[in-house]
């Protein structure tokens, strides 16, 4: 459980990094990255969603 939590804030700090270090260049291409970021992230979460929601209705574990 823990190696899941720091997994998880490494991959946000690490993200917040790129975002910061393509905002020191062009502010607007940072949005650009964060957004992209974003979408990406929201993907993977229906992903895995979708997985745990047919692990429940197929009583699966």
């Amino acid at each position: 459980m823990k190696l899941q939590i720091l997994a998880w804030l490494a991959g946000l700090v690490g993200f917040a990094l790129l975002v910061a270090g393509v905002a020191m260049i062009h502010i607007p291409a940072a949005f650009i990255v964060a957004g992209l970021g974003c979408l990406g992230w929201a993907k993977l979460a229906d992903k895995a969603a979708a997985v745990l929601l047919a692990q429940r209705d197929s009583g699966g574990g």
